[in-house]
C-alpha cells in the first residue's frame, strides 16, 4: 500500500511539472514578453521600446511545442524537426522576427528559437545544446527557404 501512494504520488507531481511547463511555455510565447527578450538579449532591437518590437517586428504567432503549427501561417516553420539520423527534437518556441533598420534596405528574417529551463545545470553544456538546435534549425531550411546551393537564404 505505501508503494501505491508513492507511485500516485509521483505520477501526480509529474503531471503538476507539465503542467507548469506548459504554461511557462505559454506565458513565453506572448509577443509582448518576447519582445521584452528581443530588447534585452539582441542588439539590433535595444534601442526599440517592446511594443514596437512586439507589433512591427515579430511576425506571426510564434509557435509552441504543444500546438499544432499552421504553415499558411509561418512558411517552414515547425516546432519539431524530424531526421531520420539524428531522431526528432521539438522546440519549445519558435517564431520568425524582421531586423528593423537593415543596411540597403534588404528585409533581413531571423528565426528565433526560445527554449525555457528549470535547472541552471541540466546535466550537459547548454551552449553546445543551443549549437546542435540552430545547426538543426539552418539545415532543416533546406527545400523551404533555400534550394540547392542558395545558401544567401539561409536564415540565421
Amino acid at each position: 500500500m505505501i508503494e501505491d501512494n508513492k507511485f500516485a504520488k509521483n505520477i501526480a507531481l509529474a503531471m503538476k511539472q507539465a503542467e507548469f511547463d506548459k504554461l511557462c511555455k505559454k506565458v513565453l510565447s506572448f509577443k509582448i514578453i518576447l519582445a521584452w527578450i528581443m530588447k534585452s538579449c539582441l542588439e539590433e532591437y535595444k534601442n526599440y521600446n517592446v511594443n514596437e518590437i512586439a507589433e512591427k517586428y515579430i511576425e506571426g504567432n510564434p509557435q509552441i511545442e504543444e500546438e499544432t503549427v499552421n504553415r499558411d501561417e509561418i512558411i517552414g516553420m515547425n516546432t519539431e524537426d524530424n531526421s531520420i539520423t539524428e531522431g526528432t527534437i521539438t522546440y519549445d518556441i519558435i517564431f520568425y522576427a524582421v531586423v528593423p533598420d537593415s543596411k540597403n534596405n534588404e528585409l533581413i528574417k531571423l528565426i528565433l528559437n526560445l527554449e525555457a529551463q528549470n535547472k541552471f545545470n541540466p546535466g550537459y553544456s547548454l551552449i553546445k545544446r543551443a549549437i546542435y538546435y540552430c545547426s538543426r534549425m539552418i539545415s532543416s531550411q533546406y527545400g523551404t527557404e533555400f534550394d540547392k546551393s542558395q545558401y544567401d537564404k539561409i536564415g540565421l
